[in-house]
């Protein structure tokens, strides 16, 4: 496999450097790129500077805003690569799994080529958003949570697979997010697995991550709704 035009980004978010001894190792073996997508929020290992750069494509070269220019620069530097791969990570328990921010035939193969069992249609639906909304042949690779060492291991594990072409045997979890859940609740629920709040049944994402939201809602497709 030919990996000269494969671009990883770390450190979108300056607080999630635990991607960046992974991919240091294999650069040591393959022939890819990488870049650390903040950094200036990651020398101070805080999420970001003034605004955050996964929210801020397009981006505007001439803002005086530090990530609207970063996110300018780091999407024109990804068109240049047939693929992009955007590594993040998350404080919740949610193991590792595929964002799609835009859900074309192209990322959606992409998703394919990776041994990750749970893949999250994402489709931006406003004018601002995720770098990869804006990259073509581009995904989000989700880690959580970021601070378990196993977590580092079992991604540099499903990188070096991708990286040698390995054809995963795994049968793929399709989900798409359909909402954010606000409503108080006291019963406990986990990552990927179905929850039901009076006549509403979703699986829940990122639970308690996000302040006033109790977390993302999510459609497993071939569900019965």
């Amino acid at each position: 496999m030919k990996t000269k035009n494969i671009l990883f980004i770390v450190t979108t978010h300056g607080d999630e450097g635990f991607s960046i001894p992974v991919v240091k190792k294999l650069a040591k073996e393959f022939n890819f790129d990488w870049v650390i997508g903040n950094p200036k929020a990651q020398a101070k290992n805080t999420r970001y500077i003034e605004a955050d750069l996964n929210r801020s494509g397009p981006g505007n070269i001439k803002s005086p805003v530090y990530e609207q220019r970063k996110a300018y620069e780091l999407i024109r530097l990804g068109k240049k690569y047939k693929t992009v791969i955007d590594l993040h990570g998350t404080v919740s328990n949610t193991g590792i799994f595929v964002i799609v921010t835009n859900p074309g035939w192209e990322n959606i193969e992409l998703a394919k080529k990776l041994d990750i069992k749970n893949v999250i249609l994402w489709p931006g639906l406003v004018s601002t958003g995720p770098l990869t909304q804006f990259v073509p042949n581009s995904l989000e690779i989700e880690c959580g949570p970021k601070s378990d060492p196993r977590t580092a291991i079992k991604l540099e594990r499903i990188l070096r697979k991708y990286l040698t072409g390995y054809v995963p045997k795994l049968k793929q979890n399709i989900y798409i997010v359909n909402g954010a859940f606000t409503k108080k609740t006291y019963k406990p629920m986990k990552e990927f697995t179905k929850f039901t709040y009076k006549n509403i049944s979703f699986y829940p994402l990122m639970v308690g991550q996000y302040g006033k939201i109790k977390c993302y809602m999510m459609q497993k497709l071939g569900d019965n709704l």
